[in-house]
């Protein structure tokens, strides 16, 4: 007997809600007898064990049977009756593609620093170093209806890039061999449908407006412009984001920005040797895509323990 952990089972009609297990506090009595009562669908809380199940096959029988993980509680009725089977369909819309995971090896040897001309572009071509599949329900953009029609699942894969802070030029020699670099950088940046990232704002708790807003689990984010939206993501899916990218060197630090200021001296000899300079950072992108390809949201996070410099 094999046993699939953590299935949940969510109710078409309720929105965004799921299937929960009851407890003997929520058993009825008629006729002097007790029965399991089952209770309405709460909304999705991937933490809440009472919202997941074990389905054990009976191989030999050819059907399934559920309990609950929590112990003493119950499934709903649908999955606790003994002897149901499943009925699957694939979407037509829904062609996923491999998704490896994080490539250590590849992130951790940063991506090439002098495969870009400094005069032709402000940031490097970006690296995929990661990808997944994010489920819907841990994504909230319109409705529940046009979403699963949509996309059920969401493409998200790590980005890596070299981004310019700061740029000049030597002006035939009058900066000589020296250059200060003063500029601040944001920690991180969210961009949403593709848009402009300075329209694009975390919605801020109505209590604190130094803490981001975070409805039911969900923190959102509102695009501004002639495009106004929302987009809500799990906060587990935001977590699991940040923890990514603090054990790779990112700091969160208390302000959103961050001063980086330094001096640079051209070791090329003659102060005519060079025409431009630039300082760039590493980002690391999560990007979002639904599967029709289009873009949702990106997410990036300046690490500034890595900033390198060049002169052309």
């Amino acid at each position: 007997m094999e046993e699939l952990q953590g299935g949940l089972f969510v109710d078409p009609d309720e929105g965004r809600e799921a299937f929960e297990s009851s407890t003997e506090e929520d058993k009825a009595t008629c006729c002097f007898c007790s029965f399991v009562s089952d209770i309405n669908p709460q909304p999705f809380d991937p933490k809440n064990h009472f919202q997941q199940f074990e389905i054990i096959p009976k191989r030999r029988c050819g059907y399934f049977t559920a309990k609950s993980v929590n112990p003493d509680s119950f499934p709903p009725t649908f999955l606790r009756t003994k002897g149901w089977n499943l009925v699957t369909k694939t979407a037509h819309n829904l062609e996923l593609q491999e998704a490896p995971d994080l490539d250590m090896e590849l992130r951790a040897r940063l991506l090439d620093f002098d495969n870009f001309s400094l005069s032709n572009k402000q940031s490097s071509k970006p690296v995929i170093v990661g990808k997944w599949y994010i489920p819907f329900i841990f994504i909230k953009e319109g409705t529940l209806k046009d979403q699963m029609t949509r996309s059920m699942y969401y493409e998200t894969t790590l980005e890596q890039r070299w981004e310019q802070i700061f740029e000049c030029d030597n002006n035939n020699g009058h900066n000589k061999g020296n250059v200060v670099v003063d500029v601040s950088i944001e920690r991180e940046v969210v961009s949403l449908f593709g848009g402009d990232q300075k329209q694009t704002t975390v919605m801020m708790s109505d209590h604190d407006h130094h803490e981001r807003r975070v409805v039911d689990g969900v923190m959102w984010f509102k695009s501004g412009g002639s495009r106004s939206s929302d987009v809500g993501l799990r906060s587990e899916i935001v977590e699991r984001m940040n923890w990514e990218e603090e054990r790779f060197g990112w700091v969160r630090g208390n302000e959103r920005q961050v001063s980086e200021k330094r001096e640079e001296q051209y070791g090329g000899g003659s102060v005519h040797g060079w025409k431009k300079f630039g300082c760039y950072v590493l980002v690391e992108r999560f990007v979002l895509k639904r599967t029709d390809g289009s873009l949702l949201l990106t997410y990036d996070f300046k690490h500034t323990h890595h900033i390198r410099c060049k002169w052309e």
